[in-house]
C-alpha cells in the first residue's frame, strides 16, 4: 500500500486541463483527505497564478497553481502525481521530475513502466514509477468466505459517477473514528488508495472474470485485522450502461447497510455523451433495484440514508421525500458540518435494529 512508502509526503500534481473539472476529482480527494500525500502545488496552464480555493469548488486550502513544473521545485516536493493523460501532455515535465529525484505516481491506464524511456531514466536516478492501475494479479473466483467475516460492511453506492461516493465514504470513516469506533476504509479506486486505506484495489484494472475474487480478498483481509465496521467505497452506479463494477462490489461486498449518494440536478450520466442510453433513472428506482439485488444466501440489502453534496440538493430531496416520491430516509450533505453524523446515525440505527449489533460487541 502507498502508506507503507509515504506519509504526509510533499507532492505536486501535474494536472494540465484538470484543475476544477469533474475529471479532476482525484485532485480534490487527495487535497481534502490524504494522509499519504501533502499537496504543495499544482501545475495547470489554464489556472496558473491562482490557488485551489479559487480554482476548485469546495476546496478551502490555498495551494498555488503554476504554469510549469519547474516553478514548483521551491516547495520541495518529493513525489509527482499524474492525471489520466499526463504521460501524453506532460512527458517532458515527467522526465524533469525524475531527474529531480522525485517518485512518480500514475493513476492512469497508460502505464509508466511500459515506457522504456521513462523506465530507463527512473533506474538511472533511482526513483520509483508507481502505476496504480497496473493489472491486478489476483486471479481466483470467490469462495463465499465473505459470509464468515465478523465486521459489518457499509457500502456507499451512488446513482452516477463523480458524485462524491469516495468523499462520503471517507467522511463516514472520520465520523466513526471520532466516536472511537474501530472502523476501516476499503478503497476500490486509484484515488482512494492515495488517501490512505486499510486495504485497496483498483476495481477497473481487474479482469471482469476475477473481480469478485479480488473484492472478496479485499474485504476478508481487512476483516482479519479485527475492525468493527468496514466502509466499502462504491464505484459508478447499478443503472449505468457503461459500468459494471458496481454490481460486483454490491454482490460480493454483501453489505449490512447501504448509503446512497445522489445529485438530483443530474438527468444524464456525466462524461458519456448525450445518447439516450445514458439517461439516469430516478433515485427511487435506483434504491429499489439495489435492494432487490440481494442474493438468496446473503444479507438483505437496505439503503438507510441518502447522501448528497450541495444545500440545493438537500432542499429538493426533502421536498420529494415529503411528497413520498423517494423513501422516508435521512438526507445529509456528506461535506457539511453535521452531515456525516446524520449518515452514520442512520447506519448504526439500522445495524442495531436489524442485527442487534453495536460497535465493540
Amino acid at each position: 500500500m502507498l502508506q507503507d512508502l509515504y506519509k504526509n509526503t510533499n507532492a505536486v500534481f501535474l494536472a494540465h486541463g484538470y484543475v476544477g473539472k469533474l475529471l479532476g476529482k482525484t485532485i480534490n480527494g487527495v487535497i481534502m483527505h490524504s494522509t499519504v500525500f501533502n499537496v504543495v502545488a499544482l501545475v495547470d496552464k489554464d489556472n496558473a497564478g491562482i490557488d485551489t480555493s479559487k480554482a476548485i469548488p469546495g476546496v478551502r486550502k490555498k495551494i498555488p497553481v503554476y504554469e510549469s513544473f519547474s516553478e514548483t521545485i521551491k516547495h520541495q516536493p518529493k513525489v509527482v502525481i499524474l492525471m489520466e493523460n499526463s504521460i501524453n501532455i506532460s512527458f517532458n515535465e515527467i522526465k524533469e521530475a525524475i531527474k529531480a529525484n522525485m517518485d512518480i505516481i500514475n493513476p492512469g491506464f497508460n502505464l509508466l513502466n511500459n515506457n522504456t524511456d521513462l523506465l530507463s531514466l527512473a533506474r538511472e536516478y533511482n526513483v520509483k514509477l508507481i502505476d496504480l492501475r497496473e493489472p491486478n494479479k489476483i486471479k481466483r473466483n470467490p469462495n463465499g468466505s465473505i459470509r464468515d467475516i465478523k465486521s459489518k460492511v457499509v457500502y456507499i453506492a451512488g446513482t452516477d459517477c463523480g458524485l462524491g461516493k469516495r468523499t462520503a465514504t471517507y467522511e463516514l470513516l472520520l465520523e466513526a473514528k471520532k466516536r472511537e469506533i474501530n472502523a476501516a476504509y476499503a478503497a476500490t479506486g486509484q484515488t482512494g488508495i492515495m488517501l490512505g486505506c486499510d486495504g485497496g484495489i483498483v476495481i477497473d484494472s481487474i479482469s471482469m472474470q476475477f473481480g469478485a475474487g479480488a473484492v472478496e480478498d479485499l474485504i476478508v483481509n481487512i476483516d482479519k485485522k479485527g475492525f468493527d465496521i468496514i466502509f466499502l467505497e462504491g464505484q459508478a452506479a447499478i443503472m449505468h450502461y457503461a459500468t459494471s463494477s458496481s454490481v460486483v462490489l454490491l454482490h460480493v461486498g454483501n453489505p449490512h447497510a447501504i448509503v446512497m449518494v445522489h445529485d438530483q440536478k443530474r438527468t444524464m450520466h456525466v462524461e458519456y455523451g448525450d445518447s439516450p442510453i445514458f439517461k439516469m433513472g430516478t433515485l427511487k428506482n435506483e434504491i429499489e433495484i439495489v435492494e432487490k439485488l440481494s442474493l438468496p444466501g446473503g444479507n438483505e440489502f437496505k439503503v438507510v440514508a441518502i447522501a448528497t453534496i450541495g444545500d440545493d440538493n438537500i432542499e429538493t430531496l426533502e421536498k420529494m421525500r415529503d411528497r413520498n416520491e423517494i423513501p422516508n430516509l435521512p438526507i445529509a450533505d456528506a461535506r457539511k458540518i453535521g452531515g456525516p453524523e446524520i449518515l452514520l446515525d442512520a447506519v448504526l440505527k439500522h445495524l442495531k435494529e436489524k442485527y442487534n449489533w453495536r460497535p465493540g460487541n
